[in-house]
């Protein structure tokens, strides 16, 4: 099993992605940096779906949606009791669907003008370059505790250890 991230110039993201496949067992690969997929059983490891994660279940050997769509995952979120998370963006139509309170990098409501709260969590997978600008916008107007990356979250860790194989089989029409 091979998980495919998307791979960055931020060397935390890629270390974090790398250290969450070892935790789980699995293998690697990314799409912007070697080493990229070239074969195997490939998973998108993608919270929504965005043309990056497009581009990545075109490679991919299991079709699995983006994480925003796994079981239970929702809940994983809500479980987190933020008052408030935080995506990438722009949103697709998934992310505003949820029954939680959400705000956006990129796209509306925008980081930059959602009320503040005093716990938010990213949702992103590693501390990279995405968590950091989530950080770098909302910490400097809001003074909110910001829950680490997903990577960082040994409950996560849990929650993929017993989901991905329903991932695998549901994909793979098992």
């Amino acid at each position: 099993m091979i998980l495919i991230f998307h791979g960055s110039r931020d060397l935390q993201h890629n270390t974090q992605a790398i250290e969450l496949a070892k935790s789980l067992g699995a293998g690697y690969a990314f799409m912007e940096i070697e080493p990229k997929f070239r074969g195997g059983l490939g998973i998108p490891m993608f919270v929504t779906d965005g043309s990056d994660y497009r581009k990545a279940l075109e490679v991919a050997t299991v079709k699995a949606p983006p994480l925003l769509k796994w079981p239970n995952f929702v809940n994983y979120l809500k479980s987190l009791a933020a008052e408030l998370y935080i995506f990438h963006g722009p949103d697709t139509g998934d992310v505003r669907s949820l029954d939680i309170p959400v705000a956006f990098l990129y796209g509306e409501p925008n980081i930059e003008e959602v009320k503040c709260v005093t716990k938010a969590a990213p949702v992103v997978l590693t501390r990279g370059y995405i968590y950091k600008t989530i950080e770098a916008k909302y910490t400097s107007r809001c003074n909110a505790v910001l829950l680490p990356p997903l990577a960082e979250q040994e409950q996560f860790v849990q929650y993929l250890k017993a989901t991905l194989p329903k991932v695998i089989g549901g994909a793979a029409g098992i």
